[in-house]
């Protein structure tokens, strides 16, 4: 599939989120399960990290970190989401996107094994191609990161 197919693919995808987004607040809207067509299907990410068009991963020891960026025909959809293993604890953490090194956070949650939390912002840029950075604070743990998301 060409990268235009499949950003034309990915972006159907989205639509549902971007509407569920909360406008360039900066607000992030927190859901239980992975975004809509983006069940991973691989067991770790690959060591590039980068898994398809714009879309980034990080293995942790408790999961999977994800970042990804889509445009439709309006703002762009800025997306991370945290796929935690089945085994151990639940955890209290934030999801959010660093872009030119201000990072925005969405609200604190409580995860437990075996979900998925995901967040998202619509923000008002002329291309998907900014260089992102999909993160993860755990209270008491540290902050993860993925790798840079671009085109």
């Amino acid at each position: 599939m060409n990268v235009f197919a499949h950003k034309i693919v990915r972006s159907a995808a989205v639509a549902g989120l971007t509407l569920a987004s909360m406008g360039g607040t900066g607000a992030a809207q927190a859901s239980t399960s992975a975004p809509s067509g983006d069940v991973s299907i691989q067991e770790s990410c690959p060591s590039s990290g980068q898994v398809g068009y714009g879309r980034v991963c990080t293995s942790l020891s408790s999961g999977r970190l994800f970042h990804d960026k889509t445009q439709g025909s309006g703002p762009v959809t800025v997306r991370t989401w945290y796929e935690k293993n089945s085994g151990g604890s639940s955890i209290s953490a934030k999801l959010g996107f660093n872009y030119a090194g201000t990072t925005t956070w969405g609200s604190t949650f409580t995860q437990s094994p075996g979900t998925t939390k995901s967040a998202s912002w619509s923000r008002n840029w002329s291309s998907d191609c900014y260089s992102t950075i999909g993160m993860m604070s755990v209270t008491g743990q540290g902050t993860y990161q993925t790798p840079s998301g671009t085109c």
